[in-house]
């Protein structure tokens, strides 16, 4: 499978039709539908049921065009800050971030060290990543630092190999539609929760937050249905029309989305454990980049 294959086929899902995208192609029908056939051999998944004047994406072929446009745009990303890098005699810097909230710190803290000038002049080069694939990168050297909510009792593997730097801390919340009867509650406690759908956001698959969540548990989780939403505006959606009660981190949310009349935030009291996180910057302690060393010390210095 290449990056070929997937532009024709978000072509055709675009057009609806394998004449129409050859025709803009400047090619035949037949090797349109060769290369839909190729792509859909190679993943072993039919993307699209045909009849003689139709062609319908399948379930499976709806996911994978959502799926194939995020792989297209971050890859056109990273090969644009590649050309930038090579044409740059900056220092760089590769961080990641785990969520949009801990993107929105992040992005305060890098605007805040380059306002102030302070040397040397870094290029920043952000992506975000899931907490299993950011410890994986930063092992691998393949990031210098990353931002992570550390909550719950959850275990960072190996985490003596690295520094952790708090920079925002506060209380999760449960955001609850209005339409639901627990919103009249001052206060969510486990029994409340239970045979409910639990939202929690991730960009990627990762259990990450599931498993913090479900370690602040009293009971087991087999109680409650805990499932990822990818886009935070799904998140929010999904939780104002009651389907479900979303996981939030109280103090950032404010911050990403316009207040939602239709939902409410509440205390959850877990008989186990209190609620608290911190955002925190991690690194390798074996880091030795001059321009690390000099934005950690900016980052400790700087209040969100």
């Amino acid at each position: 499978m290449d990056s070929e294959q997937l532009k024709v086929f978000l072509a055709v899902v675009q057009q609806g039709s394998f004449g129409r995208v050859a025709e803009e192609r400047y090619v035949t029908q037949r090797a349109v539908s060769r290369q839909i056939s190729r792509l859909e051999n190679e993943i072993g998944v039919k993307l699209f049921n045909r009849t003689t004047n139709s062609i319908r994406l399948t379930a499976a072929g709806k996911y994978f065009a959502g799926r194939a446009q995020e792989y297209l745009n971050n890859f056109d990303s990273t090969i644009s800050e590649l050309q930038n890098i090579s044409n740059s005699d900056e220092c760089t810097l590769y961080l990641s971030y785990f969520s949009i909230f801990d993107a929105f710190i992040m992005e305060k803290e890098i605007i805040n060290y380059k306002r102030k000038k302070l040397l040397p002049e870094i290029r920043f080069i952000t992506v975000e990543e899931s907490v299993e694939h950011i410890l994986a990168d930063l092992v691998l050297n393949k990031l210098d630092c990353a931002y992570i909510n550390h909550y719950g009792s959850y275990n960072i593997p190996q985490a003596s190999l690295y520094e952790f730097v708090p920079v925002y801390s506060n209380e999760m919340v449960l955001g609850i539609s209005r339409e639901n009867s627990l919103s009249k509650k001052k206060y969510i406690d486990e029994k409340d929760l239970e045979g409910r759908t639990l939202f929690y956001y991730s960009n990627e698959n990762s259990d990450f937050m599931r498993k913090t969540f479900t370690a602040t548990l009293h009971k087991s989780d087999t109680k409650y249905e805990i499932k990822r939403v990818s886009s935070i505006e799904q998140l929010m959606t999904s939780t104002a029309l009651n389907q479900g009660i979303a996981y939030i981190p109280k103090g950032l949310i404010d911050h990403i989305m316009q207040p939602d009349s239709e939902i409410v935030y509440r205390r959850f009291h877990s008989q186990k454990q209190n609620q608290n996180y911190s955002m925190q910057m991690i690194f390798l302690k074996n880091n030795h980049s001059q321009a690390l060393k000099s934005f950690v010390n900016s980052v400790k210095k700087f209040q969100v």
